[in-house]
């Protein structure tokens, strides 16, 4: 599977991991664990910081976790990216 930078572009992916706060390394990771779907991945990373969630998910299981949170708070609006 290709890596987000690979799929978007380095200019790209230095504006997405600059809006999320959140390192290169676990961007790639969170590219992967939601199959490449760049929409999932937005969707994940505004739960995340929308829920306060201070850690990162390791496997499926807890990305989906994260996925059926709420969205109801918006600390972070990432509409530039959908």
């Amino acid at each position: 599977m290709k890596t987000f930078k690979d799929t978007h572009g380095k200019d790209f992916f230095e504006k997405f991991t600059s809006a999320t706060n959140r390192s290169r390394g676990q961007t790639e990771e969170l590219f992967l664990l939601v199959d490449g779907d760049f929409d999932k991945l937005v969707e994940l990373e505004e739960k995340l910081k929308n829920n306060f969630v201070f850690w990162v998910p390791g496997d499926k299981e807890s990305v989906d976790h994260v996925l059926a949170m709420d969205n109801s708070l918006k600390v972070l609006d990432l509409k530039e990216f959908k």
